[in-house]
């Protein structure tokens, strides 16, 4: 084949892998954002015992989830374009 038309070749399918790996990332990403916005109920009661009040917890430490699992997400597309 032309040099050119490998080439041409080459860059589309190039390009079609990068836009692959960023529609898995934004996926993955959006799923992260998911887990760490899970919250629990707890309910916290007076000292007299007579009121309930019930306030939302997040189920995630702020911290663990921005330095464990965002580091992941943001670089799961050079994992990914390592693996191919």
């Amino acid at each position: 084949m032309n040099k050119w038309a490998l080439g041409f070749a080459y860059l589309l399918s190039l390009a079609y892998l990068f836009l692959g790996i960023a529609i898995v990332s934004d996926i993955f990403m959006e799923a992260i954002e998911n887990i760490t916005s899970q919250t629990t109920q707890i309910q916290l009661y007076s000292k007299d015992g007579k009121s309930v009040h019930k306030i939302d917890v997040p189920k995630w430490n702020e911290t663990v989830a921005n330095l464990t699992l965002m580091a992941l997400g943001s670089s799961a597309p050079e994992i990914l374009l390592s693996t191919i």
